[in-house]
């Protein structure tokens, strides 16, 4: 599979270096490239000997000139399972400045051929979009150390380009810059743009990407990040809206959002339940508290975690107590996944626990794959708390402070590279 796969990339290499060259060059220029073009399609002893010495001399006559090396590459590839290996190290490395050159369109191809990020990391042009293509070709072909090196370094790429453009970006461009999913380690990313955007929020002649503008909302509100003024404009959906609007004070505007709904799934208004019941307690309104709290979820343990401190301010000490039983019976343990594909998970799924404080375990399993194993990272609170492959099973521990936690697990490489689902289970 691997030969195939390398005599398919070479011939999609090739296909691109045979593409028509701009013709500056001067006649004997032309004639050296022609030389180079030609030498390993002899039968020539010294077809390699004339092969370098006209390569030499093209490369004498004009070492800038774009594409100057393109003969020489291109007639490499063709005779590639001729070269020794010192040949193939000099036909790849002549292609790095082509690569650096088109890198979103040759990254792959070249590394398929050469399954080395040594000389791939050279020709990269130092964009964010180059190394989320190096993340990727990473964590796709099982390369898990530099996947999570790659990873790293586009997160400092980010904020590296946010700082050049954090005055004249425009608000798309900065939601562009927001990662899905965003992870506690993005925090320093998150503020700046949040701050860039108080200034200049996003409207109709600046239209954002709505998921990466959707993920900043969400945890921009989850962490309690500001300001937050900036994002009242981004086009949210309903129960963010109206999060977003308690989160801002407006109570009674996050009461005008919610009745003016389309939205009728209660699941998609669940966090904003529980924020404006606990916004109500803090008026002092256990009525309209308790209303709140009903609407949701009442198997979730967020649910009861606020029905217990409801209880508690109402002074019903005996029925905070039973319900406090109720989260001590179930603690550090999440009875419901959201997201999974039937029993499996085939992307991403969350649920929420509470914890009495004790350490937190969770197993992962893997059921389907290919030669690559599924490569798992699991979040509590957006934050990283384990991670690995799942070959053919992993444990994932972390320490919690005593309270509600979400936890989520993503796969990093959903797809083999055959286009299949991967999938694992929670156990």
């Amino acid at each position: 599979m691997r030969n195939v796969l390398a005599a398919a990339m070479i011939a999609a290499l090739i296909v691109f270096f045979t593409a028509p060259q701009p013709k500056t060059n001067p006649s004997d220029e032309a004639a050296f490239a022609q030389i180079v073009e030609s030498a390993l399609d002899s039968n020539s002893p010294a077809r390699l000997e004339r092969w370098h010495a006209a390569q030499e001399q093209v490369m004498r006559l004009d070492p800038n000139r774009p594409n100057a090396a393109a003969p020489f590459v291109r007639s490499g590839l063709f005779h590639w399972t001729e070269l020794s290996n010192e040949d193939r190290q000099r036909v790849l490395t002549a292609m790095v400045p082509l690569v650096h050159d088109d890198f979103g369109r040759l990254a792959e191809p070249f590394f398929q051929l050469t399954g080395d990020f040594t000389v791939l990391r050279r020709a990269d042009p130092g964009t964010v979009q180059s190394m989320g293509l190096l993340t990727s070709l990473a964590i796709t072909n099982g390369r898990f150390a530099e996947y999570r090196t790659f990873r790293e370094q586009l997160r400092k790429r980010r904020y590296l380009a946010f700082e050049a453009a954090r005055t004249t970006a425009t608000p798309a461009d900065l939601i562009a810059l927001v990662p899905i999913p965003a992870t506690t380690a993005d925090t320093p990313l998150l503020l700046g743009i949040l701050n860039a955007l108080q200034t200049r929020p996003v409207n109709n002649n600046h239209p954002a990407d709505s998921n990466r503008a959707s993920a900043l909302i969400d945890f921009a509100l989850d962490h309690n990040l500001q300001p937050l003024d900036g994002l009242q404009t981004i086009g949210a959906n309903d129960p963010q809206r109206a999060r977003l609007a308690l989160a801002l004070g407006q109570s009674a505007r996050a009461g005008e959002i919610e009745a003016a709904s389309n939205v009728n799934d209660r699941a998609q208004w669940h966090r904003y339940y529980i924020e404006r019941a606990l916004d109500d307690m803090r008026r002092h309104d256990s009525l309209h508290a308790l209303q709140y709290l009903q609407k949701g979820d009442g198997k979730s343990p967020d649910v009861t975690a606020a029905m217990e401190q409801l209880q508690r301010m109402a002074g019903n000490n005996a029925e905070a107590a039973a319900v406090h039983a109720a989260l001590v019976a179930k603690a550090n343990r999440i009875e419901q996944w959201n997201g999974l594909c039937g029993s499996d998970l085939c992307e991403r799924a969350n649920g929420t626990l509470w914890s009495n404080g004790a350490p937190f375990a969770l197993k992962l399993a893997s059921v389907q794959s290919d030669n690559v194993p599924p490569y798992a990272e699991v979040y509590t609170d957006d934050a990283l708390t384990g991670e690995g492959p799942v070959a053919p099973a992993m444990v994932a521990r972390a320490e919690l402070l005593r309270g509600i936690h979400r936890v989520e697990v993503r796969l990093a490489n959903p797809v083999t590279r055959n286009a299949i689902r991967r999938r694992i289970r929670i156990e």
